[in-house]
């Protein structure tokens, strides 16, 4: 009960400062609440402008989602409470769904950071995040060519979204969908399904190998048994010039005649086998840029 009581004590603490934070940071006037790219930073042309403002406001008419995306000059304080300061202070994505990705670039910082609502952390994980921004942004970014970096990442963000989110929706024409990540998870799932029904079939055909064997042991031993037999001439009832002495449990046999001669014999038997067997046997995740 305590331990209880003390996470979420730690809990709304966390929620508290974090609030705080958000709050305490001053961040730009939005032009408008269907404004979905805001370029204080003046580095990106007006040809990917519109075609952010275009499939933005498409993505939140048929999802209400969004993916807004700032550039500026500098940040205050760290680039991720700036950016979660924008994230809340702007109200991006449903109220309900929480549903809204902010890429923000700081140029003369030379840092960029991407943040999704607490609704989508299921189902756009952080190391996708992380893989988009390392293909699709950082290579331009580095050389300077902000423009032809922002609209490749947004290119594969929204496809992302809706091919993974939201369901197969035309995500326009200059959309490759060659980032992978839906086809890669279709070849991990086919190859386990794969491994499934072949280790299915092996244990069936080795029940029925099993069933149609039988078993022995490796080899077996008989302890020998001691055999005895008298000689015909050894005792006779109706003579008594002979005389019995005793059969030895060692298999001999023994004999005194009143002549003095004597003759023996004596014998054994062993008896082995052997045999073979057969076995069977209000905050969500975010990524920025990896410092290389």
């Amino acid at each position: 009960m305590k331990r209880t009581i003390t996470c979420l004590f730690l809990s709304l603490v966390m929620i508290f400062s974090l609030s705080t934070v958000s709050a305490s940071i001053t961040v730009p006037e939005r032009t408008s609440n269907k404004t979905w790219v805001e370029d204080y930073a003046n580095v990106l042309t007006d040809e990917t402008e519109a075609y952010i403002q275009e499939y933005s406001q498409k993505l939140a008419d048929e999802h209400s989602a969004c993916i807004m995306v700032v550039t500026v000059d500098f940040v205050k304080g760290s680039i991720q409470d700036y950016t979660l300061s924008i994230f809340n202070q702007w109200k991006l994505g449903d109220s309900s769904l929480n549903n809204g990705v902010l890429l923000l670039l700081s140029i003369g910082d030379d840092d960029y950071y991407m943040m999704i609502g607490r609704g989508l952390e299921k189902s756009f994980p952080i190391y996708d995040i992380q893989s988009l921004l390392n293909n699709y942004l950082e290579p331009d970014f580095a050389r300077g060519d902000y423009d032809a970096g922002v609209k490749s990442v947004f290119q594969q963000t929204y496809s992302y979204m809706i091919s993974n989110i939201y369901g197969p929706v035309n995500p326009g024409p200059e959309n490759n969908n060659n980032y992978g990540y839906s086809t890669t998870w279709d070849m991990i799932v086919g190859l386990f399904t794969l491994i499934i029904i072949i280790a299915l079939f092996v244990s069936i055909i080795r029940l029925l190998r099993r069933q149609r064997r039988y078993y022995e042991p490796t080899y077996y031993y008989t302890r020998p048994r001691v055999r005895t037999y008298r000689s015909p001439y050894s005792y006779s009832p109706y003579s008594s010039s002979h005389t019995y002495d005793y059969y030895s449990p060692r298999s001999s046999s023994s004999y005194r005649s009143s002549g003095g001669g004597s003759s023996s014999s004596s014998g054994s038997s062993r008896s082995y086998g052997s045999g073979s067997s057969y076995g069977g046997s209000s905050r969500g995740a975010g990524a920025g840029r990896s410092k290389k």
